[in-house]
């Protein structure tokens, strides 16, 4: 009897022994969340937007560049060549613009003096109208003296051969003062051309300018700077090879602004809130802790870590957890693998 009773309070013990590590088990395990890690940063990939070759190259892999700071300088005998013929064809363009410039000077200085020309052989038209009008006069009077016998045959002569000159004289003018105003319009006609050409050399060096700011933007694309803080994770080229356009030459992490990626399945996304506390661990730092604070949680699922291998089964899918890392030593690096505490939401 005693050693049924013995048994029934071991076996009451084992059980209630076993409920209480269920028990806990399932409290830590709805209290917090754990789950391994990437220790991960902004990372960019210097890349040149010319191909070239590598003149010179700052850094090895490890390195820390200072945002601004020059990572990689090309050289391009093509492209310093078309900024030199640029800058060639930007001082015949301005050259072109002042002998435009000149030649609408001088035209215009033409068309002034055939304007004057034109004053002055109109004059000389009223000049010899007025005098052939005298001269008609003269001739009608004389030849009316003639026919009453007042003055002799040679004086109304004389008379005839003056209103003859006159009309001589008039139509001389008349014709100066044709071929003045032809002058006038032979001249307005190289204002408008030399005008046309100062035009057309203003455009050209406008054009001129811009390919030289083409050809100078290219030239300054020759030298690439990091646009962030951070290390050299990879190198995919050295001094003296070439560079492809587009092609990436070096990855920077930004090592100021770490932080650890997680995948969790979505039965244990729900339960984690936005700026939630952390805790990071990592094999390789035995005896280290850090602080860390949710800072992004994806809005979709991105792949299956699980397949359905049975029947009504549905895939399960993982969340991304980003969490920033408090780490002011610098101990983390990118690429380590971690460990991560979060509390679940209360």
């Amino acid at each position: 009897m005693k050693k049924r009773l013995v048994i029934i309070a071991a076996a009451a013990l084992i059980a209630g022994l076993a409920g209480y590590l269920v028990y806990h088990q399932n409290s830590s395990r709805d209290h917090v969340i754990r789950a391994s890690g990437i220790v991960e940063g902004i990372e960019v990939n210097l890349a040149s937007k010319v191909p070239g070759r590598i003149r010179t190259i700052c850094c090895r892999e490890g390195d820390m560049l200072a945002e601004g700071q020059t990572a990689v300088e090309l050289e391009s005998d093509d492209i310093r060549a078309s900024v030199e013929q640029a800058r060639a064809a930007v001082e015949r363009a301005r050259a072109d613009i002042a002998s435009a410039a000149s030649a609408v000077e001088n035209a215009e200085a033409v068309v002034r003096v055939t304007d004057a020309g034109v004053a002055g052989a109109a004059a000389e038209v009223e000049r010899a109208r007025v005098q052939l009008d005298e001269r008609r006069r003269e001739m009608e009077r004389s030849k009316e003296l003639y026919q009453k016998a007042y003055i002799a045959r040679e004086s109304f002569d004389l008379a005839v051969t003056a209103h003859d000159a006159a009309i001589a004289s008039l139509r001389t003018a008349e014709a100066q003062l044709q071929a003045s105003q032809a002058q006038r319009v032979s001249a307005a006609s190289q204002v408008n051309t030399a005008k046309s050409q100062l035009l057309s050399s203003r455009a050209r060096v406008k054009e001129a300018d811009a390919n030289l700011a083409f050809s100078e933007a290219k030239l300054r694309d020759m030298v690439i700077t990091s646009p962030l803080s951070g290390a050299v994770v990879f190198k995919a080229l050295e001094k003296g090879e070439h560079a492809t356009a587009g092609a990436t030459i070096m990855t920077v992490v930004d090592t100021a602004h770490l932080f650890v990626r997680i995948d969790l399945e979505e039965t244990e996304v729900a339960p984690i809130r936005l700026h939630a506390d952390a805790r990071i661990t990592a094999e390789g730092l035995r005896g280290r802790e850090f602080t860390g604070r949710v800072i992004e949680i994806g809005r979709y699922a991105e792949f299956a870590t699980q397949r359905d291998v049975t029947r009504g089964r549905q895939d399960i899918k993982t969340f991304r957890i980003k969490v920033r890392a408090d780490d002011p030593e610098g101990l983390l690096k990118p690429g380590m693998t971690v460990f991560v505490e979060i509390p679940e939401k209360t």
